[in-house]
């Protein structure tokens, strides 16, 4: 186990310019209810992912407004990820196998954790399936406890389900995306529905001027005057990418010069994510016209992302993808899948464009790079979308409304 202690200096008073003075003010009077109570985090990694990159900007944040906020992250073997990635993926509905033995291993490293970690806060929020279980080794609780469902719940793979809602069941509260992800049989006293954001302020996401933008570019050999396609998401069959692959050979016949860049990273806790890059990367066939982007600076990101012409999320599954809210924010039009949390930002012919089979996802892309304007629209009312709904002080308030509840 370690906390996590490192964090930018962030204030609540800095988003005034981009919320507004009504937004803060609310944040302040629902912080002042809850003041200096204590709550934890506990996820699975500290790099690498939306949750990551959300209680990075979340805990300074919390500190702030005057609640005594913590970050831990699980200890696990290779074997345990290895574990866990398979339940994340059945989860979303992967029919796969769940042996004694993974059962066994699951236990052993959510114990082992319960041991290691203090978790004697007023609350104490648990983030995912990989440190679920750690409630059932947690007997004396102080506080309340909060399971965290980040991911596409949707249609998930029974026998898992199972195995996992009897830890789920011993929370007093549990927090998802969609109603959709809520299964009939969940028994905790409290579900809320909140959706993720992004930080207007972060490097992923603040204003970039024309030459930085053009800098990171030049360095990954990137032609400024081409058409630019862009997926950023971790190399994994849910994200699609080699399906994004076939698009872009698609959108090659109408557009010749284009370009597609796909970013992504790997996290700690996906093992599964090298060998789905090696894949990917062989499924390219070395077309000098595909860039594999990978483990970029936020800066970098950012970047990429403003200098895209169009934006795609071709998820399978999906729980919410901040990618997407990322790249509405900068006024880049997106097409993507019509799956989990995606239709909540991207509304279709609004704020970009929903598509099913490759072909629909050509010939949307190739319609936006044709009409300029239209996706200049599309932008504008993608990043108004987001800025009214899924930026960090909206999230803010919606845990300190729930830490009132609890109280």
């Amino acid at each position: 186990m370690s906390e996590v202690k490192e964090f930018a200096q962030i204030r609540l008073k800095d988003y005034e310019t981009i919320v507004g003075e009504v937004e803060i003010n609310r944040v302040r009077e629902l912080a002042e209810e809850v003041r200096g109570r204590s709550v934890t985090h506990v996820n699975a990694t500290a790099f690498g992912g939306g949750v990551a990159e959300m209680l990075h900007r979340m805990i300074p944040l919390l500190r702030d407004v005057g609640v005594d906020a913590h970050w831990k992250v699980i200890e696990g073997s290779k074997e345990f990820f290895t574990v866990t990635k398979t339940m994340h993926n059945a989860l979303q509905g992967k029919p796969v196998k769940l042996t004694d033995d993974m059962k066994q291993l699951y236990l052993k490293y959510n114990e082992l954790n319960a041991k290691l970690l203090s978790l004697d806060d007023d609350f104490v929020i648990i983030h995912d399936p990989q440190p679920a279980a750690i409630i059932n080794f947690y007997p004396k609780r102080r506080g309340s406890w909060v399971w965290r469902c980040h991911i596409d719940l949707s249609t998930p793979n029974p026998i898992y389900w199972n195995f996992i809602s009897n830890f789920i069941n011993q929370y007093d509260a549990a927090i998802f995306t969609l109603e959709e992800f809520v299964k009939p049989d969940i028994k905790v006293k409290r579900i809320k529905i909140i959706r993720p954001s992004i930080d207007p302020l972060s490097d992923k996401n603040k204003p970039l001027s024309s030459s930085q933008i053009l800098k990171v570019l030049d360095k990954y050999g990137v032609d400024p005057d081409r058409p630019i396609i862009t997926q950023v998401s971790r190399f994994d069959p849910w994200k699609d990418p080699l399906g994004v692959i076939d698009v872009f050979r698609r959108v090659k016949e109408k557009v010749p010069d284009a370009q597609l860049l796909m970013v992504g990273s790997m996290a700690t806790d996906d093992p599964e994510g090298p060998i789905y890059y090696e894949r990917t990367v062989e499924y390219a066939r070395g077309d000098k016209d595909i860039h594999f982007l990978l483990n970029l600076s936020d800066i970098e990101v950012n970047a990429i992302q403003r200098a895209s012409n169009v934006i795609l999320q071709k998820s399978v599954r999906e729980g919410f993808s901040l990618t997407t809210t990322e790249a509405l924010w900068k006024g880049v039009p997106v097409v993507a899948s019509k799956v989990g949390g995606i239709p909540l930002q991207v509304i279709d012919g609004v704020t970009g464009f929903l598509a099913e089979s490759v072909d629909d996802f050509a010939e949307k892309v190739v319609y936006l790079l044709e009409n300029p304007r239209v996706a200049e629209e599309l932008g504008k009312n993608g990043r108004e979308h987001v800025r009214r709904n899924f930026l960090m002080t909206r999230h803010l308030a919606d845990y300190l409304e729930l830490f009132r509840e609890l109280s």
